[in-house]
């Protein structure tokens, strides 16, 4: 369902995927990098939460395998979730998704991720300007329609 701004997103859908998910993948159509966000527990605390830029890899199996030494010795993910951002930067900070995430790393974990969130999100509005920037120049992979005088 499309609305006046791009697609809806449900709210649930988010809560729920935020609930059952053990890694989240975020894609943008302004970077080729992803946000990783890794809800794993680690019980043992030997290795901290994973909420980062990362860069692209060929499938699920590659993010396991880079998972699994970031932080090894947890589990593999048993829910793994990629999907394409379809909105602006600051409709994903202004989203359930990762405030969601935050609690639940709190939760379960203990450990408080918002400053690694706002650096993430800091990163992602640092990317999206110059993508806008770039769009609005002309620069690599836009062209633009008037030419300057």
């Amino acid at each position: 369902m499309f609305g006046d701004n791009g697609p809806i997103l449900d709210p649930g859908a988010i809560d729920e995927a935020v609930r059952e998910a053990d890694v989240i993948v975020l894609g943008f159509d302004f970077t080729a990098d992803r946000l990783l966000i890794d809800l794993r527990d680690d019980a043992r605390g030997h290795t901290p939460p994973i909420v980062e830029m990362v860069e692209p890899l060929a499938g699920a199996e590659e993010r396991q395998i880079w998972l699994s030494a970031r932080r090894p010795g947890l589990r593999a993910p048993e829910e793994f979730l990629f999907f394409v951002w379809p909105h602006s930067v600051a409709y994903l900070q202004a989203s359930p998704l990762l405030t969601g995430a935050a609690e639940r790393i709190r939760n379960e974990q203990g450990v408080d991720v918002h400053e690694m969130i706002a650096e993430a999100v800091q990163d992602l509005r640092s990317r999206e300007r110059m993508d806008m920037l770039a769009a609005v120049r002309g620069g690599e992979g836009f062209e633009t329609l008037w030419r300057r005088n």
